[in-house]
């Protein structure tokens, strides 16, 4: 693992440094919402493989009073990055703090989370929502950061949440080979929330027998190019709460399959390199930190 992490390092950090956008701060990777999560990914594998270099660079730009200029865009566009970018937001300001024991923004974060946490109070709650505002991506990181926070109230909330809405319908992993492409699998976000939030127990029970485990080889647009990738996050969990080799074996395939673009798509930053490996990199620590 470490050998192709210290390759995705050259692109998150190529990627982080580009000057895509006008935000003060995250204005790589083509967009805010990527450059959130180029951020992120760049932090995890540096601190994985112990790269000082990096960890320092960006540890520092995350440290930078800049940072308070973009919680303070947040706060005057209450409608921006609802709600993929603000979740992914707070994934990167917890794992901050938990890599390097800056807390600086903690409190103003927590606001953040609030403020998503209602846009999801008063928006449609449904597993099958497509993509961007697709509700359960928000929900796992809401759980983490209430964890983090220790924001009791924020984890009961997503709790009752999860069992209110999003334990049906349930998706069909059939989807993830269909029509345009998500870059999310839907079915693994959905076993990934409930594994995350209501455990193993509910989501063995939850499982079906039968489904097709083959790795998505039919990539319709660029946006499917994260498919297998996302589809791992939810076979990890699914092995974690069942221990059937079957799952793990998916999940390896998977895995190894997101990696196999690295070499072919790295230099094309539209269509990958500015998004993709981040997801694949999720998928690799999940087994990691298990």
């Amino acid at each position: 693992m470490e050998e192709i992490v210290k390759e995705f390092i050259k692109t998150f950090r190529s990627e982080t440094s580009q000057k895509d956008t006008e935000h003060i701060l995250f204005h790589g990777c083509w967009d805010w919402h990527s450059s959130v999560h180029g951020h992120w990914a760049l932090l995890e594998s540096a601190h994985l493989v112990k790269d000082n270099e990096n960890l320092v660079w960006v540890s520092e730009r995350l440290q930078s009073k800049n940072m308070e200029k973009e919680i303070r865009y947040l706060r005057d566009h209450p409608e921006f990055e609802m709600p993929y970018g603000r979740a992914w937001y707070l994934r990167l300001m917890m794992r901050l703090e938990q890599i390097t024991g800056f807390g600086n923004y903690k409190c103003l974060v927590q606001e953040i989370a609030l403020d998503l946490r209602e846009w999801i109070e008063n928006s449609m709650r449904d597993p099958s929502i497509s993509e961007y505002k697709n509700p359960s991506w928000a929900l796992i990181q809401l759980h983490d950061w209430g964890i983090h926070f220790e924001d009791h109230d924020m984890v009961k909330w997503v709790i009752e949440k999860t069992k209110e809405n999003f334990m049906s319908p349930k998706i069909s992993m059939d989807l993830d080979r269909e029509g345009k492409g998500e870059f999310f699998s839907l079915w693994g976000l959905q076993t990934y929330l409930i594994y995350t939030v209501l455990g193993a127990d509910e989501l063995s029970k939850w499982l079906e027998e039968d489904y097709n485990l083959d790795v998505v080889k039919d990539l319709n647009t660029d946006h499917h190019l994260a498919i297998n990738a996302s589809r791992a996050w939810g076979f990890h969990c699914a092995y974690l709460a069942t221990s059937d080799p079957n799952w793990k074996m998916a999940y390896d395939e998977h895995v190894q399959a997101s990696i196999d673009l690295h070499p072919v798509w790295k230099n094309d930053r539209k269509a990958y390199a500015h998004w993709v490996p981040q997801f694949t990199l999720y998928a690799l620590l999940m087994k990691h930190y298990e």
